[in-house]
């Protein structure tokens, strides 16, 4: 197990800080994969703040490296700590608020859709839909691939196929917490009216996020009152109609800044109030600022 100790004592940590003076104990990065368009490291150190309910559009392998957390996801409680895998799929909804007084630190990989499923058809030999049978775990030997993988996070002239061949081998591995075809669709809930109508409903946010939407259109569009729609939008998402807004402008201002829309633009773009209001929002579901995460995705794009 890697203690807080050795973590804070390796490389790519401390380069971090020292080249960040300003962030004082707490450490938040993101570095791009460059072999791999969209796969990003996301590394949390000295984290104390809470992250509410809310969800992504990609899959997430992260692991517990100190500190300890209680998550909520899937309609269940879980109590983390050291060496305990996290693996959420896209669009499932979590959060975690701190357990005791040892800030976190974390470390995840983060993967596009499409490729995570590309490689755990491969790795099952099942077709999708693919989902993550359970959402924590302890797995030594997905522990050794991640710390193979992490090696290269911040390292400079690795070798890109040595690179790519670690990423994969850290996928495989997770692809055996996957199930996928009839027993991932079995695993959610059969289709009632309700279901339909919040799905009504999250079709029109994902479709209109950057308008100003009201409760009465979400329960005109779901065919429910407004009290109905919020009752029946909570049980099936875990989320408030305007926590999924939230969350969906955050994801849609993720994807304009990964491209170099600057912070200010893409608040406007995606239905913030102002920069300030993005950043709240942005840094409360991904832990950085929209501006660290657009310099990371910049650096990203120099590179390539």
């Amino acid at each position: 197990m890697e203690m807080i100790e050795a973590w804070n004592e390796r490389p790519d940590v401390r380069g971090a800080r020292l080249a960040d003076p300003e962030m004082g104990a707490e450490n938040r990065r993101i570095a791009p994969f460059g072999p791999c368009p969209g796969v990003e490291f996301v590394t949390l150190e000295g984290i104390v703040q809470p992250f509410p309910l809310h969800f992504h559009d990609f899959w997430t392998i992260g692991q517990m490296v100190g500190g300890g957390r209680r998550m909520r996801c899937r309609g269940e409680e879980h109590v983390l700590g050291p060496d305990d895998f996290v693996l959420f799929e896209p669009g499932e909804v979590h959060g975690c608020e701190p357990v005791g007084e040892a800030p976190l630190a974390y470390r995840s990989i983060v993967v596009p859709d499409e490729l995570f499923s590309q490689v755990v058809g491969e790795a099952i030999g099942v077709a999708g839909p693919h989902r993550f049978k359970t959402v924590v775990t302890r797995d030594v030997s997905l522990s050794a691939c991640m710390a193979r993988l992490y090696a290269f996070a911040w390292s400079e002239g690795a070798d890109p196929l040595e690179e790519e061949e670690a990423l994969l081998a850290l996928l495989a591995r997770a692809a055996r917490c996957c199930e996928g075809g009839r027993a991932a669709l079995t695993a959610s809930a059969a289709p009632t009216g309700a279901v339909a109508a919040v799905a009504r409903a999250r079709a029109l946010v994902d479709e209109a996020y950057a308008a100003e939407l009201t409760l009465a259109d979400l329960a005109e569009a779901a065919g429910l009152s407004r009290f109905a729609l919020i009752r029946a939008f909570s049980d099936e998402t875990g989320l408030t109609p305007h926590r999924y807004l939230q969350a969906v402008r955050a994801n849609r201002a993720r994807d304009l800044l990964a491209v170099g829309d600057a912070p200010a633009e893409a608040a406007a773009r995606v239905g913030f109030s102002d920069q300030a209001h993005m950043t709240r929002v942005f840094k409360s579901f991904y832990g950085v600022t929209p501006g660290r995460y657009r310099s990371a995705a910049r650096a990203s794009r120099e590179e390539r």
